[in-house]
């Protein structure tokens, strides 16, 4: 018996020191990796970048904030952070996203390094040569007619009610040309930076296991409602259950009855 003790604690020690060692199937740290982008940059084509990346449990907080604070590192107008959320609960995470320069990119990306396990990574460009054009086009049309209707401003033998009206399309004018650069504008910070989505989670197996905790812990609720259920079905088919011991005993009553005169008549 001793010998049998002695064999099952040998083979438990064996099992332990096998779980524990790093980069085993129990180890449940995520495989460590590096990220980076790399892409050769075409004119007039707004990039965005999208990174899903898997952390260690209990980590997503330190990545998330290493995320930002690399975002902040680089020069001014070198990075603007556009959303930053974090979630806790069963299924914790978070997701950082940013329009930053392109040689910023790979600089974000490297506090990612040695952090956790890429899961998904894509790169998509977005051609804006057209719109690029066609904004160009429109400036080009309504600087001209601006400066055409400066030209008439100057005239001295406008009467006054033309004055008005001439100043008026003048204003009219100027107020579309500065949409007009706003416009430009836009398109050219969206070709000249990048867009930069950051979304992380932690292990898998951490999910899993809230998902037990989480089971677990409704256990005794979902035990209560089943016993309710069960209760209302039972007293749902007690009418049904008296209903059909009345009928069948009007029934034997009945055939008992016809048997008895059947015998009479023999």
């Amino acid at each position: 018996m001793m010998r049998r003790w002695m064999v099952l604690l040998a083979l438990a020690a064996l099992f332990a020191g096998c779980k524990g060692q790093p980069g085993s199937a129990g180890n449940a740290a995520p495989a460590m990796a590096e990220v980076s982008v790399d892409h050769k940059r075409a004119p007039r084509v707004a990039y965005e970048h999208a990174v899903e990346f898997e952390v260690p449990v209990g980590h997503t907080r330190q990545v998330y904030e290493a995320v930002q604070q690399s975002c902040a590192a680089l020069p001014e107008q070198g990075c603007t952070l556009l959303e930053a959320s974090i979630r806790a609960g069963a299924e914790p995470g978070a997701t950082v996203r940013m329009r930053i320069v392109p040689e910023g990119v790979n600089r974000v990306l490297k506090s990612l390094n040695g952090r956790g396990k890429v899961i998904t990574q894509s790169s998509i460009g977005k051609d804006l040569a057209e719109p690029i054009q066609d904004a160009e086009r429109k400036m080009g049309m309504l600087t001209a007619y601006r400066d055409q209707l400066q030209t008439l401003a100057r005239q001295r033998a406008l009467d006054p009610e033309a004055l008005i009206k001439l100043h008026r399309e003048l204003a009219e004018v100027q107020s579309e040309i500065d949409n007009a650069a706003t416009s430009q504008a836009q398109l050219r910070r969206q070709v000249d930076t990048e867009l930069l989505t950051v979304a992380m989670h932690e292990h898998a197996r951490a999910g899993q296991a809230s998902k037990v905790g989480q089971a677990l812990d409704d256990f005794g609720g979902d035990l209560l409602q089943g016993v309710a259920a069960l209760i209302t079905f039972v007293a749902s088919t007690i009418p049904f259950v008296l209903a059909g011991a009345v009928l069948y005993l009007i029934w034997r009553r009945v055939r008992r009855g016809r048997r008895g005169a059947a015998a009479d008549k023999r």
